[in-house]
C-alpha cells in the first residue's frame, strides 16, 4: 500500500491518499479542502477513488468532502458520533474565518471492529475519541484537544493506553497536524503519556 499526504488549508491539516499499486484503488482520509491537489495526483497516478473517509467531523478534516465526493461519485464516511458536527458547518466556517463549507451527504458510517479493504490490504477500523489514522488523538509529543465540545481528556488518554500504546513499537503514526511520529517514540518520550502508567 502507497501512502501520500497534503497538508492543507488554514489549520495544517493533513489529507491522507491510500492506494494499492497493483489495483490502482485509493481511498481518501480527511479531505480537508483544497481537492485539485487530491485529484491531479489521482490522475497522475491514473487511481481510481473507491471511498473518502473523515476520521472525525472538525471542519478542517472535512472542508473538502462534499465537493470531492460530488466530483468523483466516491461513498463517504464518518462515524456516527461526528454527525453532529455537521449541523454546525456555517458557523464554524464563520468562527474559523474560513470560506462556507458544505454539508456532504455521509453515506455510510465507519465502525470500530469494521475491516476496510483496499486491493489486497485490509484496514482495521479502532474507535479513537478523536481518530486513528491517527487524526487528531496523537501527535508527535502531544495529545488531541479536548476543550472542544465532546471531548473527554480522561476518555482520550484511555483510549491512547488501550489501543494505541499496545501496537507495535514500530507502527508509524500517521498524524492529521504535525510530523509523523512511532509508537515507541510517544510511549517513551510524550510528556502526556510518560507519566501515567499503563
Amino acid at each position: 500500500m502507497d501512502i501520500h499526504h497534503f497538508t492543507v488549508g488554514p489549520f495544517l491539516e493533513h489529507t491522507y491518499i491510500l492506494s494499492d499499486p497493483k489495483t490502482k484503488e485509493a481511498l481518501v482520509i480527511d479531505p480537508g479542502g483544497e481537492n485539485e491537489k487530491i485529484l491531479k495526483y489521482l490522475k497522475e497516478k491514473d487511481l481510481h477513488l473507491i471511498g473518502i473517509f473523515s476520521t472525525h467531523g472538525h471542519i478542517d478534516h472535512i472542508a473538502g468532502a462534499y465537493e470531492l465526493r460530488e466530483m468523483t461519485k466516491a461513498s463517504y464516511r464518518l462515524n456516527e458520533r461526528d454527525h453532529y458536527w455537521l449541523d454546525n458547518l456555517s458557523q464554524m466556517s464563520i468562527y474559523f474565518g474560513m470560506p462556507p463549507v458544505l454539508r456532504p451527504v455521509v453515506d455510510a458510517s465507519v465502525e470500530e471492529g469494521q475491516e476496510l479493504t483496499l486491493g489486497n490490504t485490509k484496514i482495521s477500523v479502532i474507535a479513537t475519541p478523536g481518530h486513528i489514522f491517527v487524526g487528531d488523538t496523537l501527535f508527535d509529543g502531544s495529545i488531541g484537544r479536548t476543550d472542544l465540545p465532546g471531548g473527554n481528556h480522561k476518555e482520550l488518554i484511555h483510549s491512547i493506553k488501550t489501543k494505541l500504546l499496545t501496537l507495535d513499537d514500530k507502527l508509524i503514526v500517521h498524524c492529521g497536524h504535525g510530523p509523523e511520529t512511532t509508537i515507541q517514540k510517544e510511549r517513551s518520550t510524550n510528556p502526556f503519556l510518560v507519566s501515567v502508567s499503563y
